[in-house]
């Protein structure tokens, strides 16, 4: 099995044993991280004072994969989450650097979207500050 393919195997595993545990619409910090559950997808979107931050800190740390998943992963208050967060980092698919970046030029949030059944289970996105979800 290819390296690629185990990791992605065993992050859709995580992933599902975190949604099976999950609670719906709950957060460490209500302004800084907001989570919003179903049962086979969580959406955790960063205020946008905390995208921006996050965004500046990455920019200082060269956007090294460790010191990444320090400023993005840790703040998801989901373990397995978080964990699928930083193999996201790491594998070819990131694309949290220009989504973090997208969402702060435009006064967004930054988003990390954990959906099971995908080939990529963790998602970035930019919301826009109209977004629903950003607030």
């Amino acid at each position: 099995m290819r390296a690629s393919l185990f990791i992605t195997t065993v992050a859709s595993a995580a992933l599902f044993a975190a949604l099976a545990g999950a609670a719906p619409a709950q957060s460490a910090t209500p302004s800084a991280v907001r989570a919003r559950c179903s049962e086979l997808s969580c959406t955790f979107t960063f205020s946008p004072a905390t995208t921006s931050k996050m965004r500046r800190a990455a920019d200082r740390a060269g956007w090294l994969s460790g010191p990444a998943a320090d400023i993005i992963c840790a703040r998801i208050p989901n373990r397995l989450v978080a964990l699928g967060c930083t193999v996201a980092l790491i594998l070819p698919y990131n694309n949290a650097r220009k989504r973090l970046t997208q969402a702060d030029a435009r006064g967004g949030c930054f988003a990390v979207k954990a959906e099971l059944g995908y080939t990529l289970p963790i998602r970035f996105a930019a919301l826009s500050p109209n977004h629903p979800y950003c607030d």
